[in-house]
């Protein structure tokens, strides 16, 4: 039998400076933005693509992060890699394509040629260079690689502490959600005009859910939230699914919500008149039983994981958003030169259900994926604006459509003369646990 994951016990580790005042300066200033790009991105590991992108020798993902653009690549013997995504004759970008399979890499500019472990081959006209190039002097410049969670990571420190040692507690409190065993079902960027850092903060605090997000309240229970605060400036947080807002003053029917939610396990809506706040236990106990008849192994979670919600946002720019059967993988990336702009990266996972095994066993579970579809091809990457999602035309989840709504604002007030700090509440603690680490990063004094 599997170890029982349960609840993660509440952590709280001090940052190693002292907190400061949250200026506007680090969102709108450039100088700030360069410091970044100097001093931040470069110390700590960053989260570049899932392992799934680049399992296949040839397959490779670019990340682009601030001023750098990085290269990983699976190699001919299926280990992967990671390089400066810049040839090494008169530094142009090498690869293009965000993502692509490819024997070799070819700068469209000269020609040079670099296998997938980012070693020069190809020198067109090698003989018109002075002795010839030296081929393994200028071979791409690595990077460092790891990899957990399903995900590959990047690092270009090179005396770094390791990613196990950078995660932490983390790899342990996310692995038993296998999203490696997920199926990806949505690949989204959309620029907004706001600094990075604000679009992470907003994901760092629950304060606004009931402002901005009043669907939450049919939902979770988020004012008896539980907070992380983990070393290296990592957040996380822990809200009761499947219930309701304890805020509320409780319906006697179940809401439109908890009857798609206790419908889907096979439970009639109709025995939960008058007692809805027993449908999160109940359905612990139905996800659990209708598990094994979906091919799901729900061993290694408690009762609690089976309902509730969990996220975890990795220092210093990456959400991860856990729920037994689904995950978000977020991403907040800086513009290369303007604080006032960034680029918000989103993963959609969901675990596929066996339609077929499900329907022999006469369980009635809805599945997400309509066109029966097995396996599921990996969908394309979708980039638009913060504009296609005001208007409509593009959709990230009703709740990040509403954030992007309110969040080139927070930018805007950061310009004014009329705001010169943050002041922050117990449910914004992780913003000053991350802006306090953000320092020690940045090297503040």
């Amino acid at each position: 039998m599997p170890d029982v994951q349960a609840r993660p016990t509440i952590v709280h580790s001090a940052p190693p400076v002292e907190p400061r005042p949250i200026t506007p300066e680090r969102y709108i200033s450039e100088s700030w933005l360069a410091r970044e790009h100097d001093v931040l991105w470069p110390g700590v590991w960053q989260f570049a693509c899932l392992e799934r992108d680049v399992a296949e020798p040839g397959q490779y993902v670019v990340l682009n992060i601030a001023r750098e653009s990085i290269l990983v690549s699976c190699t001919q013997d299926g280990d992967v890699a990671a390089h400066y995504n810049v040839c090494q004759h008169r530094g142009a970008r090498v690869v293009v394509n965000g993502r692509g399979c490819e024997q070799h890499f070819t700068c469209p500019y000269h020609g040079w040629s670099y296998r997938t472990d980012g070693r020069l081959v190809v020198v067109p006209e090698n003989n018109r260079f002075p002795g010839g190039v030296n081929r393994a002097e200028r071979s791409l410049k690595p990077v460092r690689v790891g990899r957990a969670l399903g995900m590959v990571w990047i690092c270009m420190d090179p005396d770094a502490p390791s990613l196990e040692e950078f995660l932490g507690p983390l790899i342990d409190i996310i692995a038993p959600y296998r999203l490696d065993s997920m199926t990806l079902v949505a690949d989204q960027t959309v620029g907004l005009g706001c600094n990075w850092k604000a679009v992470f903060d907003n994901f760092q605090e629950l304060y606004h859910v009931e402002h901005i997000h009043p669907q939450h309240q049919l939902l979770f229970d988020c004012p008896t939230a539980q907070i992380h605060l983990f070393a290296q400036g990592h957040t996380g947080v822990v809200i009761d699914g499947h219930t309701l807002n304890s805020r509320m003053t409780i319906a006697e029917d179940p809401n439109f919500f908890q009857v798609r939610q206790l419908r889907m396990f096979g439970a009639d809506p109709d025995e939960y008149k008058g007692r809805v706040l027993d449908i999160r236990k109940d359905v612990q106990k139905l996800r659990r039983d209708a598990g094994p008849r979906l091919g799901w192994d729900y061993g290694p979670f408690s009762d609690e994981r089976l309902t509730d919600i969990e996220q975890y946002n990795v220092f210093p720019n990456t959400m991860i958003t856990v729920q037994p059967d689904d995950a978000l993988i977020v991403r907040a990336r800086p513009h290369p030169t303007d604080p006032n702009w960034c680029y918000f990266d989103k993963l959609t996972l969901r675990r596929q259900p066996d339609r077929e095994v499900a329907r022999r066993a006469g369980v009635p579970f809805e599945p997400w994926n309509e066109a029966d579809v097995a396996p599921v091809p990996r969908p394309e990457h979708d980039e638009f604006t913060q504009d296609d999602i005001i208007a409509g035309r593009k959709t990230m989840t009703i709740t990040i459509d509403q954030d992007v709504h309110y969040i080139r604002d927070v930018q805007a007030g950061m310009h004014s003369r009329g705001f010169e700090s943050q002041i922050l509440c117990d449910d914004e603690v992780r913003i000053q646990h991350y802006h306090d680490w953000l320092d020690h990063w940045m090297k503040v004094r």
